[in-house]
C-alpha cells in the first residue's frame, strides 16, 4: 500500500517520499482503518521540518536527555517524539476494516470514524492503525470530507473558547490569522455563545467571507491601525481575550489591546518569529498570557471529562459551526502539489489528501 513517510526533518519536501509499505496489524486495543480522506494541518509542517522536536528539546523535563533519546511531550516521558522515518498525518476519516481485540475496538467494526493519530503511524496512507480510544464513530449525515476534519480543529476551537478561556456573552475575543478554518468556526462560535469577535487579518481577501460568518470588526494590518481599530470598536476598553496563531511583531501590538485581567493565549507559531513581549504591558492591566496545545489539553481531561467534550463537539457540528470549505483534494502521489497548495496565504479552503486516486 501506499503512504507518505518522512525520512528525516527538512525545511522544503525533499525528505518526504511517497513509499510502498506492508499494511499494518492491529495490536490490542487498535483498530486497522481503511483511510477516505486525510486532512493537511499547519501541525503536520511541524512534524515535516521538527519544529515540535526543537521545542520539546528546550522544555527542563527534556534537560540532559541521553544520546538519541527522543525528547517528551510531557514530564513523564511517555509520550516521546517519533524518531524519523515516519508517517505523517494527523487526522481523517475511513471505515474500520479490523481490529486486535478489546471492547471498544470490536464495537467499532465496519463503522465509518474520525480517527487522530500522527506519526509514526499517521493518516497520510491507505490503511493506518490507531489505538480505538482515538476513533470517533461519525454521523452518516456528515459528509467524508468534513468528517476528516471532524477532530483537530474543532476540539482545539471548543477547548480555547469554552475551556481555557471561558468566552462568555458581550466580551471581546480577538483572533490573529483570523483567516484560517480554526478561526471561522470561532466566529460561528460567537453567533451562538454570543460573544464578540475581532478578526485579524493582513489583507481584504477575506473581509467580506469573515463579515459574513459574524465577525465584530474585521482589521486590515496592511492597511489600518491595530491598536487605533481596537480602541474604537472597544470604546477604549481593550479586548477581554486574544488567540494567537501567528506570533513575532504582531502578537507583541497584540497584547498591548488587553483590558483589565486580559489573557493572552498562544496556539501557533505561523509567522516562525519570536516575539518580545513587555513586560509591563502584561503588568499593568494585571493580564496574563499562556500557551495552548491540544494534545497536553486533552491529556489532562478525564475519560468523562472526554465524553462530555465531545458531545458539546458533536453538537456544535450539527449545529454548522464546524463546517469547513474544501479548496481542492489530491491523490497521494501529488503530495508536492497538496503541500504547496496547503502553505498558500490567501487560500479561501482546506487541502485534502483523498486516497481512493
Amino acid at each position: 500500500m501506499q503512504a507518505l513517510q518522512l525520512n528525516k526533518f527538512s525545511n522544503d519536501l525533499s525528505e518526504l517520499k511517497l513509499v510502498e509499505v506492508d499494511k499494518p496489524i492491529p495490536g490490542p486495543g487498535q483498530v486497522l482503518v481503511k483511510m477516505l480522506y486525510s486532512a493537511i494541518n499547519p501541525s503536520d509542517f511541524n512534524f515535516i521540518r521538527g519544529d515540535y522536536q526543537s521545542a520539546l528539546s528546550r522544555l527542563i523535563w527534556n534537560h540532559n536527555l541521553a544520546e538519541g533519546k527522543p525528547p517528551a511531550f510531557e514530564p513523564s516521558g511517555q509520550i516521546a517524539h517519533a524518531v524519523t522515518p515516519y508517517i505523517l498525518g494527523g487526522e481523517g476519516v475511513g471505515i474500520v476494516e479490523g481490529h486486535g481485540g478489546g471492547f471498544l475496538a470490536k464495537r467499532l467494526m465496519g463503522k465509518r470514524v474520525a480517527i487522530n493519530a500522527g506519526p509514526p503511524m499517521g493518516t497520510w496512507q491507505q490503511y493506518t492503525v490507531v489505538d480505538a480510544k482515538k476513533a470517533v464513530a461519525v454521523a452518516k449525515e456528515l459528509e467524508d470530507q468534513q468528517a476528516a476534519m471532524y477532530l483537530i480543529n474543532p476540539l482545539s476551537a471548543y477547548a480555547m473558547v469554552k475551556d481555557v478561556l471561558d468566552v462568555q456573552s458581550g466580551q471581546w475575543l480577538m483572533l490573529s490569522g483570523a483567516g484560517s478554518a480554526l478561526s471561522q468556526m470561532v466566529i460561528r462560535m460567537s453567533k451562538i455563545y454570543g460573544f464578540n469577535t475581532i478578526a485579524v487579518v493582513r489583507s481584504d481577501h477575506k473581509t467580506q467571507l469573515l463579515k459574513a460568518l459574524g465577525a465584530s470588526l474585521v482589521i486590515e494590518t496592511d492597511s489600518m491601525d491595530l491598536i487605533d481599530e481596537v480602541h474604537k470598536a472597544t470604546a477604549g476598553q481593550g479586548v477581554d481575550y486574544i488567540m494567537d496563531c501567528i506570533g513575532g511583531t504582531l502578537l507583541e501590538q497584540m497584547q498591548r489591546c488587553v483590558t483589565v485581567n486580559g489573557h493572552i493565549l498562544v496556539y501557533g507559531t505561523l509567522s516562525a518569529m519570536s516575539c518580545d513581549m513587555f513586560s509591563r504591558d502584561l503588568m499593568m492591566p494585571c493580564a496574563r498570557i499562556s500557551g495552548f496545545f491540544a494534545g497536553n489539553w486533552l491529556g489532562q481531561k478525564t475519560l468523562l471529562q472526554k465524553l462530555s467534550i465531545l458531545r458539546k463537539v458533536a453538537g456544535l457540528w450539527k449545529a454548522g459551526v464546524f463546517q469547513t470549505k474544501i479548496d481542492k483534494t489530491y491523490p497521494l502521489d501529488e503530495f508536492h502539489l497538496a503541500l504547496k497548495a496547503s502553505s498558500e496565504s490567501g487560500r479561501l479552503g482546506k487541502i485534502l489528501f483523498r486516497m481512493n486516486g
